[in-house]
């Protein structure tokens, strides 16, 4: 059976494909981490070796690899992802100064010819777009407490005297306020009754015109 070597890199692949024999068949494809480069992948294949069982082969690379498998998934095919460093020993054996991603996808595909290797365990790909999901959340959030200090030390810098009116800057009345008015100084000539109105609806009735007088004063 013939084996696709695939070297995974952030946009573009490399795929060499290796006969049972252990012969590379024409010259590797580099293709885009695109549809339309796995397409191009499909298409490569189809010229050297036509309708002929092939397996797949690449390491677990980052999460850049998630797409070009599921691609391959889809289509039935069998793919084996291994760790990078079961391609080191073979790697050493190919002296160059610079990493060369041809030799790389042969090597993949020879690891996977000699069977001398261990598959990662995959999860199902629901689990996997749910783990992506995850860390982008914890990104978001990692992003928001990044923003909310920096908010924090401007209006510590610029109206100290504000946080002092909440419990938190960040409660529904406190923002509600800011996004009428953006400075002590808007506060400060803002309309009391429109003040209140906005301290009211935010509070649901709990704040009074005694705070709006405060938080106006405050300015």
């Amino acid at each position: 059976m013939y084996i696709v070597g695939i070297d995974i890199g952030k946009n573009h692949h490399e795929a060499s494909i290796v006969s049972p024999e252990g012969k590379q068949i024409g010259r590797s494809l580099r293709f885009a981490t695109t549809h339309k480069g796995a397409d191009s992948l499909m298409s490569f294949i189809f010229k050297n070796i036509g309708n002929s069982p092939c397996v797949f082969g690449m390491e677990a690379t980052g999460h850049y690899w998630y797409p070009i498998y599921s691609f391959l998934k889809a289509k039935g095919y069998t793919i084996c992802v291994i760790n990078p460093i079961q391609s080191d020993s073979l790697r050493k054996m190919y002296i160059r100064q610079t990493k060369n991603d041809s030799i790389d996808s042969f090597l993949i595909a020879e690891v996977i010819r000699f069977g001398q290797f261990g598959t990662t365990s995959m999860a199902d790909e629901n689990i996997l777009a749910m783990r992506q999901l995850c860390r982008y959340r914890d990104s978001v959030i990692s992003s928001r407490t990044e923003i909310k200090l920096r908010i924090g030390t401007i209006m510590e810098q610029i109206f100290p005297e504000y946080e002092k009116q909440f419990s938190s800057l960040w409660v529904s009345t406190s923002m509600g306020i800011l996004e009428k008015y953006l400075t002590p100084e808007n506060i400060e000539n803002a309309p009391i009754d429109e003040l209140f109105e906005i301290i009211k609806d935010k509070s649901h009735n709990k704040l009074t015109m005694k705070k709006a007088i405060s938080i106006r004063e405050s300015a």
